[in-house]
Parts: structure tokens; C-alpha cells; sequence
């Protein structure tokens, strides 16, 4: 039996990569949903799943590395500042995490990638992507996608007269359940297997990818207030049925 199908052999290594220069949302990382920090959520999820022999935050912050050590049994990376500006590639904050801990002496054969704003993500869901991706079995790479909430092929946009241009005006008469689906990054879950980054510098190239598909309430990436404002009504509820 291989050892990603054997649970025996399987080591899993969780990286929450916790930037502290957002723009859009200042301090994104630490802001308040429903009484806690919003990241205190996915490291205790991640905690509760016992899916993982090491938890690790990956911070260019003083302030959220502190306060994710205080969460539980994890481990804090302070990354370099190559890796915390504007630009940086996620990608690359894993493959540096990942080669620290191989560095010094630590294999695994998962490495995770679960945001740090991926309040919404649960228990049942760690275990069922981990299900997935050991079920696909040579899959070098997994990452959680969302399908979009209508058709592509119905989308429009603004022309040089600021008059509504369709993409695929023909698709118009189509039922949008007979039209091609079409999925979108969640932006909070993603599983690599470690040749991944022997093999790549950027990123995983196209094609290569195996889907996860999570329902859209649990693959809100938070990028403005209102993605915020929404987020929090669902953990609101997501708490009311405790």
C-alpha cells in the first residue's frame, strides 16, 4: 500500500499563511466575527479535526503570531520580508515553510494550505478533503473550488459606450442547467503532496489540480466589508445551531 493510502505512514502538515499588511480590510487577520478573532477559528477547527501532526502560522506580524500561540498547540513562523509584501505569492510562503521544517529534519507526506480567514470551513469538511485526496491516490495536488453563482457564460461587461456587451450572447437561450459549469478558487483550502515543490518555483501549473468542491456558504474569500458583513451573519448562524 502506498503511503498516502496508508494512514499509518501519512504525516500532515497545515500552514495558515496570516499576512498583516491587508489594505482592503486593515488587520484583516484579527478582525472581530462573532466575539473572536477571525482567526482564531481555522487553527481551532484545525486542531479539533486531529488531522495533523503539525499546525503551523506563517506571519510577517508580531501581533498575530502572538495571539495565534495563544490559541493551542501550534507552531509560529515569523516568514521573511520577501514573502509578506503586497505581491507575495502564497505559494511560495508554503514552499518556504515547508522547506524550513524538511530543512531540519521533518518530513511529511501532505502539506496543507487552510486560510486564515476561513472561519466558515468545519471539522467535517478537513476530514472529507483529507478523504478525497488520499482517495484519488496519485494526485500531486487538491484544491478546494466553488462553482459560480451563475453561468460565465452570461456574463457582461461595459464597452467603450458604456453599454452592455455579453460574453456569449447566444447562451441567453439556454437553461443555465444545461450550459457547461464553470468553478472558482474557494481561497481558503488547498492539499500538496511534497514533490509539488520540488517540481514547481510559482505555483502548481494549469491542469494539474484535482477539485474539492465546497459549497459556496463555506467559500467566501473575504475581500471587501460586505464579503466581512456576510461572513459574520453566516457564523452567527453557524453558532445559533450549537
Amino acid at each position: 500500500m502506498s503511503k498516502k493510502g496508508s494512514e499509518a505512514f501519512l504525516k500532515r502538515l497545515l500552514i495558515i499563511p496570516a499576512r498583516g499588511g491587508s489594505k482592503r480590510i486593515p488587520g484583516k487577520n484579527l478582525i472581530d466575527v462573532c466575539g473572536s478573532p477571525i482567526i482564531r477559528y481555522p487553527i481551532e477547527t484545525a486542531i479539533t479535526s486531529g488531522l495533523f501532526d503539525e499546525i503551523v502560522v506563517s506571519s510577517d506580524s508580531d501581533e498575530i503570531l502572538s495571539f495565534a500561540n495563544k490559541v493551542g498547540n501550534i507552531t509560529i513562523s515569523k516568514r521573511p520580508d520577501n514573502l509578506s509584501g503586497d505581491f507575495s505569492n502564497i505559494f511560495s510562503t508554503l514552499k518556504y515553510e515547508y522547506l524550513l521544517k524538511n530543512k531540519n529534519g521533518f518530513e511529511f507526506s501532505e502539506i496543507w494550505l487552510l486560510s486564515a480567514t476561513a472561519c466558515l470551513i468545519g471539522k467535517s469538511d478537513l476530514v472529507s478533503a483529507s478523504n478525497a485526496f488520499r482517495n484519488l491516490g496519485s494526485s500531486k495536488a487538491m484544491l478546494a473550488v466553488t462553482e459560480y453563482e451563475v453561468p460565465v457564460q452570461w456574463a457582461m461587461s461595459l464597452d467603450q459606450n458604456n453599454k452592455l456587451k455579453t460574453r456569449d450572447f447566444a447562451s441567453f437561450r439556454n437553461r443555465s442547467q444545461d450550459l457547461e459549469k464553470f468553478y472558482h478558487d474557494a481561497g481558503c483550502l488547498a492539499i500538496f503532496s511534497p514533490e509539488v515543490f520540488n517540481l514547481y518555483n510559482d505555483g502548481v501549473p494549469d491542469g494539474s489540480f484535482d477539485p474539492y468542491i465546497l459549497d459556496r456558504n463555506k467559500a467566501i474569500d473575504i475581500d471587501n466589508y460586505q464579503d466581512l458583513n456576510l461572513v459574520r451573519a453566516l457564523m452567527a448562524y453557524k453558532k445559533s445551531l450549537i
